[in-house]
């Protein structure tokens, strides 16, 4: 049977397409409604015929798209996407053995490949109404998002684009096209200023832009999802990746190989780095720039967001002269914001801080940072062996790895120097089992450990948009083991202020524990996840999701917001 995969705002569900048509809109009595403002009251139809099911636009406003062109009347394939407003049909029937080829639209598994895939969290976004013109297409959905993001006191023409040797390739204040630059690169360089005046201006940590068939798809991740932007054509792809090549120093008659570099800008008085990583794809090479923007993120231990007795903890490890201060989670989720913000604490003129990271995210006066070079031997153990010779008192290991490396750095935590660092585990207790898995002996883990912060980023609420429900009794009995019952909780709705995500910046969740005496014994005997847990918490402890629901109480965020993020069973 055919059925209609349908994404909002509000989430994804199925209608099931029963021989009779749908009617697509905003009013009432549309089967399908959707409450989106580029919606119009009746919108479109998809209707049985006898070749199978057509799509039929019923001469709305803003248009309807299939696979990112605006038609008037289509046959549907399976698997292709229906773009109205803000909403995405996907039309799928598992059945469909030929499917109608048209010259405009990819075959079935190209057509596949390139629509965003539901299972990923992609916000879309329709920015603007049709446009004729190409050129003011891109620029005028740009400027959406630029004018809906926070004001940063500055615009495009104040971005400065510095190679990476420190040179100013395009000087701020550039009124039209670049001096003794052509047109195409004049104008390159303006796209290209205003992709990165939209990463400022919505908070965005990575700028993607992939080659499609036709053209290029620009999408930012902005408060960890992905939100499509633009689409471009490939001539212009083409001429932002030359910059981005130039910039970085990359060898441009390569496109077959994977390529890494870096550049930065000088805006506002400041200077913000790039890292740029371009992969080899189906229509070309994938393009992905990650913002290394510290305004972005919290400096010092007190703006972390901790109550109170995790923050006291932290900080009195962090100014210890000797011990172990290990953090915990997934990939991007903020270790490395919070160990820095740790070792803001130390007082680098009195005591010598050296850290090995792969690579250098942050810069801090007065610590010495030395970055990983695996094409030199320099790994995480080799480096750390040279700089316990170097007379340190604090030592920030970027990632424990492997054996060496968190041999080496828990010998050095019990010879008189204090270390930071990470590794990958679902919680704290967690972070003690994959220790162990790595082989290091159980009396090593026993003795290092001191303290250990696991954490998580979630989404905050916008505050300009959400909305006050109250708490259902399920929800209620969920948190009812951190707190004791929640009348109203908060629910996104979206707006323009947040592009119509209902979410608008991110914080920590965090989960700490001290590793004791009673402790240390349990994990020289025979360790347990339950009898670690119950050590743990005959003392203060507080799991992710217990933390997490003291913001849901707050208002900060939304239930399913915390369960999405916690990693509990």
């Amino acid at each position: 049977m055919a059925y209609i995969e349908v994404k909002t705002k509000a989430g994804t569900h199925r209608l099931a397409l029963d021989g009779d048509p749908l009617t697509v809109g905003r009013q009432g009595d549309n089967k399908l409604v959707l409450e989106d403002d580029q919606t119009s009251r009746h919108h479109c139809i998809i209707e049985p015929t006898e070749e199978g099911y057509r799509l039929r636009d019923l001469k709305s406003r803003n248009g309807t798209r299939l696979n990112n062109t605006r038609v008037d009347k289509d046959m549907l394939d399976n698997g292709d996407v229906v773009r109205i407003g803000s909403s995405e049909l996907r039309f799928i029937d598992p059945e469909q053995r030929h499917p109608h080829k048209r010259d405009d639209v990819p075959d079935f598994e190209a057509a596949i490949e390139e629509t965003p895939d539901f299972s990923e969290p992609i916000v879309t976004i329709d920015l603007a109404d049709e446009v004729t013109d190409a050129q003011t297409d891109y620029e005028v959905r740009l400027r959406e998002i630029i004018d809906s993001g926070q004001d940063k006191a500055f615009d495009e023409n104040d971005i400065s684009l510095v190679d990476n040797r420190g040179v100013t390739m395009h000087q701020a204040e550039a009124s039209g096209l670049e001096s003794g630059s052509e047109e195409g690169a004049g104008e390159g360089v303006r796209v290209f200023r205003l992709m990165l005046l939209a990463c400022f201006r919505s908070r965005a940590t990575d700028l993607h832009i992939e080659p499609r068939r036709e053209g290029a798809t620009v999408r930012l991740r902005v408060d960890g999802y992905m939100l499509s932007a633009v689409h471009m054509s490939a001539t212009l792809f083409k001429r932002v990746l030359g910059i981005v090549k130039i910039l970085c120093e990359i060898d441009t008659s390569q496109k077959n190989t994977v390529q890494d570099g870096h550049f930065s800008v000088a805006v506002g008085g400041r200077r913000v780095d790039y890292r740029v990583s371009l992969t080899p794809s189906m229509h070309g090479q994938k393009l992905v720039i990650r913002v290394l923007d510290s305004s972005n993120a919290p400096s010092r231990l007190h703006e972390l967001g901790l109550v109170p007795w995790m923050y006291e903890k932290l900080r009195v490890m962090a100014t210890k002269d000797a011990g172990l201060l290990l953090a915990c989670g997934p990939t991007g989720s903020g270790k490395t914001t919070s160990l820095y913000s740790c070792l803001r604490e130390v007082d680098v003129d009195q005591r010598n801080a050296i850290t090995i990271e792969d690579p250098v995210e942050y810069y801090l006066d007065g610590c010495t940072q030395i970055p990983i070079d695996h094409k030199q031997g320099n790994t995480f153990a080799t480096i750390l062996r040279s700089v316990l010779r170097q007379d340190p008192d604090v030592i920030f290991v970027g990632e424990i790895r492997d054996i060496e490396t968190a041999t080496v750095a828990m010998q050095a935590s019990m010879t008189g120097h204090l270390v930071y660092t990470t590794v990958h585990a679902k919680d704290s207790i967690g972070a003690i089992f994959r220790l162990l898995d790595l082989g290091i002996e159980a009396y090593l883990v026993a003795n290092a450990l001191n303290l250990i912060v696991a954490q998580r980023l979630v989404r905050l609420l916008c505050p300009s948009c959400k909305k006050k429900v109250a708490a259902t009794p399920a929800q209620n009995l969920r948190m009812g083991k951190a707190l004791e019952g929640v009348g109203e909780i908060c629910t996104p709705r979206g707006c323009k202020r947040c592009l119509l995500t209902g979410f608008s910046g991110r914080r920590a969740l965090f989960e700490l524990l001290d590793v004791n005496d009673q402790m240390r014994d349990q994990i020289l005997k025979t360790p347990t996840i339950q009898g670690i847990r119950q050590l743990a918490e005959q003392g203060h402890f507080m799991s992710l999701e217990a933390y997490g629901f003291g913001l849901v109480a707050e208002g900060m965020t939304n239930f399913e917001e915390i369960e999405r993020v916690s990693g509990s069973n």
